[in-house]
């Protein structure tokens, strides 16, 4: 019902940047910064430019920011200035919120409020105790969150800070409002913090202030209103540069016409993540992006699929990075108090030993350096005559060896292409399907039409196909690693029965749906020599083509046996049998068979990668219709006994 609550990450990650008396003109004061630094000689106030460098760009660049921050944490170290050194842990802080990398983000904010504290900075500790009460409140722990919170209320009153006051009245607002027995309290704290924010005219405090107001509006019916508010945020935000504004009131608005029916929802959900990409948070709208990739690919749309698909991706890697780099960082930092006396001796020692070996190096290095430019020169008028010589028999020869070479050259690229193609549908393929059954079960569960058994039943349920999806993807991630660069074949030998329990186990949830019974019909110690994703791919697509297809209360039968040094898979179900038209060429692909198989229930480009990857194993693969009713998927791979 509540339109902040479903966003609430992203609303809060605004309390997390809003710094007292920033000036109007954003772009101005970075350009007015950026052009004092190189004449600022004194290190305390350049530690206090970088600072307010990576303030300002927190709403409209999040990579210079945290750049910025690094800069500031380094040289305040470096020069024992404490209080800027809380301040750039506290940016620090705020970048790794909007990665978002939300712990690492608490260690930052804890350093900062003791460093904070030992320099006697009021401020920054009012600051950062807001920012440790809206972790708190995101862990679930919301007395203690109004407790951080109160306590920077009261700090900020004892400073008399009214623009910083008005930001933690905002504060409160956002984490209280939702509470019936605070919500009078909460409402007249948000009228007192617009109230402090239209008098000091902060732009970035009051674009936030203003969507609390738009959902404040929302949440009395005020529809109109609240929309005419949020678009003016929209229309500022993209004035002044603040792409994380633009952002923000993209998605409020695509939520409000989509929860009021109108049109556009769409188009302002498209806005949002391209705001997101231009200014670096677009970690935070990872649910959004998925929702636009299915979206369009549910409508064949595959140039906007693609596209979000790879923002996903890119997200997904760069949120693996941040974890990495990230805590690397943190951990340097902690040693770097320590380390930083041996490292400067350390130096001092180096620049010793090479003031004293410089001399000596120097005139092996003249004479090296003549000699080879005597042999250079020699070898590239040996080559010259050379090739002048050699230049007209050889040319035809060499043409023909450039055009094979460059033929080649394009098959590799083109395999590699392809073979990555194959990789994104995959797993499209693999988490599609799982994904859906998460969103339908969560949609029951939501719409409080269950009774708690039942609750309690899908969100077991919803857990196991987490946590199969989650296995799957950490199988197929690793494996997609040694793929990136092109396709290699390395077959190992594998116990069949044991891939073939994990896929069933992957599936069972299907399997309950439908009351299907599956039996294994599989020689002990049975072996399969092959790569291990390429087949588990296999073995899942045929498993959910054959529980598709299967009527209430079914059979699905998996055979093995070995033939002729190969071993032969067969995936046997009762379901109605395959079309004899489409049959012939359910494994290949052509224009126009391709768009008949699609327009009904075949399995698609899916089959196609089982065919290429079951050829990439030196084995074979079909489909056949039962004399029984039913069809049977099978694949061949070559035996090794071990």
């Amino acid at each position: 019902m509540m339109i902040l609550r479903r966003y609430m990450l992203l609303h809060m990650c605004w309390l997390l940047f809003v710094f007292p008396r920033l000036l109007h003109a954003q772009h101005k004061e970075i350009g007015r910064i950026k052009s004092q630094l190189p004449h600022i000689s004194d290190s305390v106030t350049y530690v206090d430019a970088l600072n307010r460098l990576a303030a300002v760009y927190q709403a409209c660049q999040l990579d210079s920011c945290g750049r910025y921050a690094s800069m500031a944490r380094d040289m305040a170290v470096r020069i024992g200035y404490p209080s800027g050194k809380a301040r750039a842990l506290r940016n620090l802080g705020n970048y790794y919120t909007l990665r978002p990398h939300r712990y690492l983000s608490y260690l930052f904010y804890n350093d900062a409020l003791e460093e904070s504290r030992k320099a006697g900075d009021s401020v920054n500790v009012s600051q950062v105790l807001m920012n440790i009460g809206i972790y708190h409140y995101f862990t679930g722990k919301y007395a203690s969150a109004n407790d951080y919170v109160a306590q920077s209320l009261k700090l900020t009153r004892q400073l008399k800070e009214d623009s910083l006051h008005a930001l933690g009245l905002g504060n409160y607002y956002a984490i209280n409002y939702t509470d019936s027995s605070a919500r009078a309290a909460a409402a007249r704290a948000l009228q007192e913090a617009i109230t402090l924010a239209e008098r000091y005219h902060d732009i970035r405090e009051l674009l936030y202030i203003r969507l609390l107001l738009a959902n404040e509006d929302y949440v009395a019916e005020r529809f109109d209103a609240a929309k005419q508010r949020v678009r003016q945020v929209l229309d500022t935000a993209i004035r002044d540069g603040f792409e994380y504004y633009a952002m923000r009131a993209s998605m409020e608005l695509s939520e409000y016409k989509s929860r009021l029916g109108e049109p556009d929802s769409l188009v302002y959900l498209q806005d949002a993540v391209t705001h997101a990409v231009a200014g670096g948070y677009v970690g935070l709208l990872l649910p959004q992006v998925t929702q636009l990739y299915q979206y369009f690919q549910q409508r064949k749309d595959t140039l906007q699929a693609a596209r979000y698909s790879r923002i996903a991706l890119n997200i997904m890697q760069q949120q693996q990075d941040d974890m990495q780099q990230g805590e690397m960082d943190y951990i340097a930092y902690s040693l770097q108090d320590q380390t930083l006396d041996s490292l400067k001796m350390q130096s001092d020692l180096q620049k010793t030993a090479l003031q004293k070996t410089r001399l000596a190096q120097r005139y092996w290095q003249y004479l090296f350096i003549f000699v080879v430019a005597i042999i250079i020169l020699l070898m590239v008028l040996t080559w010259f005559l050379i090739r002048s010589y050699r230049s007209s028999r050889l040319r035809s020869v060499r043409l023909t060896r450039v055009k094979t070479e460059i033929a080649a050259a394009n098959e590799v690229l083109k395999k590699n292409d392809d073979f990555k193609n194959k990789l994104i549908s995959l797993i499209a393929h693999d988490f599609r399907t799982p994904l859906y059954n998460i969103i339908d079960i969560t949609g029951f569960v939501n719409e409080d039409i269950l009774t708690p058994e039942d609750a309690t039943s899908m969100v077991m349920e919803v857990e196991q196909t987490a946590t199969a999806t989650l296995t799957v993807f950490e199988e197929i991630l690793s494996w997609m690693r040694t793929q990136l660069t092109g396709f290699v074949y390395r077959p190992h030998s594998y116990v069949l029965t044991d891939m073939l329990e994990v896929s069933a186990r992957n599936v069972q949830h299907l399997l309950r749906e439908k009351n299907i019974r599956m039996e294994l019909v599989v020689p002990s110690g049975l072996t399969v020599q092959g790569d291990f994703e390429m087949l588990q791919f296999v073995h899942r697509n045929f498993l959910h083509n054959a529980i598709k297809f299967s009527p209430e209360k079914g059979v699905i039968t998996i055979m093995a046996l070995r033939k002729n040094g190969y071993v032969e898979v067969f995936f046997r179900d009762q379901g109605p049998g395959i079309d004899p038209v489409v049959l012939p060429g359910l494994f290949t692909y052509n224009s126009e068979s391709y768009a008949h198989k699609r327009s009904g229930k075949g399995a698609g480009l899916a089959l196609i990668i089982c065919r290429d990857f079951i050829d990439k194993m030196n084995g074979d693969v079909g489909a056949v219709n039962n004399d029984q009713g039913g069809s049977t998927f099978f694949y061949r791979v070559p035996e090794i006994d071990v």
